[in-house]
């Protein structure tokens, strides 16, 4: 038996500009006169955690906020942009998903994000025909959030599948690297706005392709 997980939001669905928008209204909504323009969001995703953005950006200016308060702000903006936006599965993710339930795979939507945001991603999938993961983790489960192996090891033995048979797509270092701390193979898959080198690491990284290989990785003994 082998299973392939989906390891963050970005694997599933491009969010990109969602999450880049929703940080520049939190910043309004605290009165902070601050505005993230493209190249310097994009130079921020080489580090994971909204909150530590927020927090490393208002040390760099010298500027005292709530770092945590702020990204909360930001994390109810895009879940509300989400469950109210016309945002669909990535064409790749689709064909992934129908590939691994054709063969008869476990799949996981491995994630340490909250489970709101989860579950409208899943019933995002749902409306498009696809069937539910076989593993679902989230922030709420209590597990220490990536680059922590925790949510692939829970993966693994709620799937009951061995690790060196798993394999998971990752938008973000940390995730690859949580992925391969649990001994499961890691395929990097960059959003809209991050570059192939930002998953220097990765057992592969794809802008295309990555469809090809997966089928070939699921036909392979």
């Amino acid at each position: 038996m082998k299973a392939l997980f989906f390891g963050s939001i970005g694997s599933v669905i491009e969010t990109s500009e969602l999450q880049h928008d929703a940080f520049n209204k939190a910043f309004v909504q605290h009165a902070l006169d601050w505005h993230w323009d493209l190249d310097e969001y994009r130079s921020m995703l080489k580090t994971s955690g909204g909150a530590k953005r927020v927090a490393a950006y208002a040390h760099a200016r010298n500027e005292t906020v709530d770092a945590g308060a702020v990204h909360a702000t930001k994390s109810q903006i895009f879940v509300d942009d989400l469950a109210s936006g016309d945002v669909q599965p990535l064409p790749d993710v689709i064909a992934i998903l129908k590939a691994a339930g054709d063969a008869g795979l476990k799949t996981g939507f491995i994630s340490t994000t909250d489970k709101t945001t989860i579950d409208i991603i899943v019933a995002k999938l749902a409306a498009q025909g696809l069937q539910p993961f076989d593993v679902i983790t989230h922030r709420g489960l209590g597990m220490n959030e990536k680059p922590a192996p925790d949510a692939y090891l829970f993966a693994l033995e709620q799937a009951g599948v061995a690790a060196k048979n798993s394999l998971a797509i990752e938008d973000n270092i940390d995730g690859v690297a949580a992925a391969q701390t649990a001994g499961v193979r890691a395929f990097g898959l960059p959003g809209a706005y991050s570059e192939l080198g930002d998953l220097d690491g990765a057992d592969a990284v794809f802008k295309t392709g990555i469809v090809a290989a997966l089928q070939t990785w699921i036909m392979s003994n």
